[in-house]
């Protein structure tokens, strides 16, 4: 990710709140809008589950990793 930032010359704050964006939009818009989609293109039953599951599995990981990241303090002791 700080590669990422780097290249693209955006504030670590912006690409946290982008990813947090990405990370709710999977969680909620995926089982549902997604599967909405899905099942209208005629995809079968079993595979856009999974893939509503998938999409809510990636999204809560995500999230979970951009909360449990902690700013590191240089005067801590």
């Amino acid at each position: 990710m700080a590669k990422l930032i780097k290249s693209l010359r955006i504030s670590k704050r912006t690409a946290k709140a982008v990813l947090i964006f990405l990370a709710a939009l999977l969680t909620f818009g995926g089982p549902t809008y997604m599967m909405y989609v899905l099942e209208r293109l005629g995809v079968p039953y079993l595979l856009y589950i999974l893939l509503g599951l998938a999409s809510f599995t990636a999204g809560v990981i995500l999230f979970t990793r951009l909360i449990r990241e902690e700013p590191k303090s240089e005067g801590s002791t």
